[in-house]
């Protein structure tokens, strides 16, 4: 047998799952990234996605939605750090859309918002520090628009040639 990866997967409480896989992808914020034996020791911050591993023949062998983390990677294996995890398995599509309706949070919104999104075959990357940014920008945008486009008014042009 090849060389396989040591996956584990860290609640704040718990461990969720420990195995042994030919490989793991995981939801870096910008990329997916493909775990695989030997790979150089790396630290990825992860979105909102799925967790996918897989057997030597290369076959899904198991899948887990996660909220936000870290995955730390080194000497052939990958820690999973996060606040949230649910196997795929375990969620449908009726129970997914019924946890968004009750949610409260606007994470547990967003999580739940990511579940049936693949359930129904979209990906989309959350990019949740720009999300909880958002309303901050929204409410500065005509201070960023005056401050972008003032020198070029009339008004600042007719300053400028007297």
């Amino acid at each position: 047998m090849g060389k396989e990866v040591n996956v584990s997967i860290v609640l704040p409480a718990r461990t969720y799952l420990q195995e042994t896989v030919a490989s793991v992808i995981v939801p870096a914020i910008r990329a997916d990234i493909d775990i695989l034996p030997d790979r150089a020791p790396s630290i990825f911050a992860l979105d909102f996605g799925l967790v996918k591993l897989f057997n030597q023949n290369g076959t899904l062998k198991d899948s887990y939605f996660i909220q936000p983390g870290m995955a730390e990677v080194a000497n052939n294996e990958c820690k999973i750090m996060t606040q949230g995890v649910i196997s795929a398995k375990e969620v449908s599509v009726y129970d997914a859309k019924k946890k968004l309706a009750e949610a409260e949070s606007e994470q547990m919104k967003l999580f739940y918002q990511m579940v049936l999104d693949y359930q129904r075959g979209t990906r989309r990357r959350y990019l949740r520090t720009l999300q909880l940014y958002n309303k901050k920008l929204k409410s500065k945008k005509n201070v960023l628009k005056n401050f972008i486009f003032r020198p070029f008014t009339k008004k600042s042009d007719d300053k400028i040639n007297h």
